[in-house]
This record gives structure tokens, C-alpha cells and sequence, in this order.
């Protein structure tokens, strides 16, 4: 069961070594970069389905951040790791499943247990095709961040539920004024997500929604999306040092 964990996303020996295998001008972002991407995912156990991506040729970007980090170059910390720093690799391994899961299949069909990074991966695409359909300007100028921790968010609430979820909608949204001293505004959502495959509960209230409900062509009754399996109110505010 997912428990939240508070630990540092790299130490100095991983950080030492990933700075040397970079040229100077782009330590510090490809540095950054990585530490929010463990950030975003530190309470989704890293569980994997693949040998770690040790093959020199691999082209994806956190393969070779993996690579770097477990081959340091000449003059760079060695030594056993720490367990934290085992699970930082982990958690580099998992973020490189998610990055090349393939597209998912049959989302629809019942009793298919779908690989951890490959859910992961539907549910980014999922809610980021959601943000992008808001009508209000995104924090920061874009949804990238948001989607990355939503998406983490949600994964973390599906298991803890026994869900695969493969789709996901904003149910509501509204823009957030900026408060002078505070902050510049933003947007709060409520998310929900479920899974095509077992599909969503049916309303039960003949009065909840008329217009929808029709107890003689129970095939033609809407889902309820309040209902759905998993539910996240989110808020993302632009912070006056942006």
C-alpha cells in the first residue's frame, strides 16, 4: 500500500555524479529536472517490469540519466549506496517504463492486469490532454507541472483503491484571483478517473438526473462521473517570485 515518504529525491553522491557527466552551463537544470521528477512521483512505489536500462545505445533520456548514475565517471563518488539512494535509481528506472510505455490497447476489455508504468503513462496523457482543454491560462505558462503531479496523485489514490484507471476527466473547474502579497492566481479542478474496462457506476436516483435517467432503456443511462472510483480536488497557484 502506497505510504507518504519524505526523503530526499537525490543525495550528494547521486548528484555528484550526475553533475560530472553533464557539461557545466547544463548541470544545474538537468539536475533540477530530475529532482522534480522524484519529487512528483515520491509517495507511487517505483515497482518496474523490466531489466534497468543498462544498454549503451538506449536513446531515451532517462535511460542514460540511469546509466550515469550507476557507472560514475573517473573522480566521482563510489562506494555501496545508501537505501535511499537505492530507491532513487528505482525511482529513475520506473520514470524511464513511464517515458516508453507503449500506447495502450483495448482499455475497454475486463480482466487485463496492464504493467504499473503503462497506467502511469495512460493517466499522464489522459490528464494532460484534460488541462489543455481548460479555458484559463495556465500557471507558469504551462500544464507540464501540474499534469506530471496529478497524474502521480492519481496513480497513488487508484492503487490504494485496487484501480487501473485508463480515463480521466476534469468534472469542474474555476479560475483562482490573484491575492495581492500572496500570490498571482490560478485554476482549482476536481479530477476524477476510472477504469473503460469496468466502466462507470450508473445513477440509481431516478431523480438525480432526469434528462439522463430513463428506467425503460437502461442502455441509454449516463454514467456518473461523480461517482467514479477516484476523485482529486487539485489547486495550482503562480507564486509572486515566478
Amino acid at each position: 500500500m502506497p505510504v507518504a515518504t519524505v526523503r530526499e529525491p537525490m543525495s550528494q553522491l547521486l548528484c555528484q555524479r550526475l553533475e560530472a557527466s553533464f557539461p557545466e552551463a547544463e548541470r544545474t537544470v538537468a539536475l533540477e529536472k530530475l529532482k522534480f521528477l522524484l519529487r512528483s512521483i515520491q509517495n507511487v512505489p517505483p515497482i518496474t517490469h523490466t531489466p534497468p536500462p543498462m544498454q549503451p545505445a538506449n536513446p531515451w533520456p532517462l535511460a542514460q540519466v540511469y546509466q550515469r548514475l550507476v557507472l560514475p565517471e573517473d573522480g566521482t563518488p563510489r562506494g555501496p549506496l545508501t537505501a535511499d539512494e537505492d530507491h532513487a535509481l528505482r525511482q529513475v528506472h520506473y520514470l524511464y517504463e513511464v517515458q516508453f510505455a507503449p500506447k495502450l490497447e483495448n482499455a475497454d476489455v475486463p480482466g487485463i492486469r496492464r504493467p504499473q508504468s503503462e497506467i502511469h503513462a495512460r493517466l499522464l496523457n489522459e490528464v494532460r490532454r484534460e488541462f489543455d482543454a481548460l479555458p484559463f491560462p495556465p500557471p507558469r505558462g504551462e500544464w507540464e507541472t501540474s499534469t506530471l503531479l496529478v497524474a502521480a496523485d492519481l496513480m497513488v489514490r487508484a492503487m490504494l483503491n485496487g484501480v487501473q484507471p485508463t480515463e480521466v476527466a476534469i468534472v469542474a473547474s474555476q479560475e483562482i484571483p490573484a491575492l495581492p502579497g500572496r500570490h498571482l492566481g490560478g485554476v482549482k479542478v476536481h479530477v476524477v478517473a476510472w477504469s473503460a474496462a469496468i466502466g462507470l457506476p450508473w445513477h440509481t436516483d431516478a431523480t438525480a438526473n432526469p434528462n439522463a435517467w430513463d428506467p425503460s432503456n437502461p442502455l441509454g443511462n449516463e454514467g456518473n462521473l461523480l461517482r467514479a472510483p477516484v476523485q482529486l480536488e487539485w489547486m495550482d497557484l503562480r507564486s509572486l517570485q515566478q
